[in-house]
């Protein structure tokens, strides 16, 4: 094998160095920089050219859209509740963000916002108006999820029960303030003429709206999210290994460390013994 041990050149009565190869007309050419490494560094050069969303990000941010669709079809996802309706459809953007991060929260969350103004636009109620706009329908879908996650970043410290528990909650009331709030800033007046108020009063039914709703549907969101996300985040081993035998964090990552460097200088140490194998044939 050319990439481990110099090969004889008849033709120039010398060894050829690691950066050369013979070729039909028993010269030599320089050998690519991609064929110089060895089986064992191709693939880690190939880790490093990772796109920037992987094959299981795609399919689990497929598989969240696929509820929330079917969620809002079913008539679960959207409830109608007086002048608003109750969503359940926040759920699986949660999931997401919690269990891959906010890049796949904010894809699932996309996909809501998008349901959301479909659904305001085919089946609308009294407010319908104000959610066609994107700002209001599509925008705040996509925000949330990624403050949920910074929540359950700041948490880091927390049991991972209470941990997706808080940030479910707390995303679903950053959901509730961003949707109610830009409402407020952007069609006050309009809010007022569908709900036959004053514009005095605008403010504090939007605060008891927010209240009535948001609220509720927080504790759903807990209450749902965190054994889905805790079952998933297991089965994707997502969490690192905690104390074990008096033993840190740094200590245990150390050790696999250890074990995976070891596992690879086996790897080339077979490969160089078969590379001698050759050279002696």
């Amino acid at each position: 094998s050319f990439d481990l041990y110099p090969e004889w050149n008849e033709s120039e009565g010398g060894f050829m160095n690691n950066n050369e190869r013979l070729v039909d007309d028993n010269t030599t050419v320089s050998i690519p920089d991609n064929e110089k490494k060895s089986p064992v560094e191709r693939p880690k050069a190939e880790k490093q050219k990772k796109s920037s969303i992987t094959i299981r990000e795609l399919t689990i941010i497929g598989l969240l859209a696929g509820i929330t669709i079917a969620l809002g079809l079913s008539g679960y996802g959207i409830i109608p509740l007086g002048p608003l309706n109750v969503t359940t459809l926040h759920v699986p953007t949660l999931i997401g963000a919690i269990v891959e991060g906010p890049k796949v929260g904010g894809f699932v969350g996309f996909i809501f916002g998008c349901y959301s103004l479909w659904q305001n636009i085919t089946a609308p109620n009294i407010l319908s108006p104000l959610f066609i706009n994107p700002i209001i329908s599509v925008l705040p879908r996509v925000l949330f999820p990624i403050l949920a996650y910074l929540v359950y970043l700041v948490l880091w410290k927390v049991p991972q029960g209470p941990r997706i528990i808080v940030t479910a909650f707390m995303g679903t009331i950053f959901h509730t303030i961003m949707v109610m709030g830009l409402i407020f800033l952007l069609y006050a007046d309009m809010f007022a003429l569908k709900m036959n108020l004053s514009p005095d009063q605008v403010l504090g039914s939007i605060l008891f709206l927010s209240a009535t709703h948001g609220i509720p549907e927080a504790v759903f969101a807990a209450v749902i999210v965190t054994p889905v996300a805790m079952a998933l985040r297991k089965v994707l081993r997502k969490d690192k290994p905690k104390k074990t035998n008096g033993e840190d964090v740094t200590v245990t990552e150390a050790k696999v460390r250890e074990a995976e460097l070891a596992e690879t200088t086996t790897v080339e140490t077979k490969e160089a013994s078969v590379g001698e194998e050759n050279l002696t044939k």
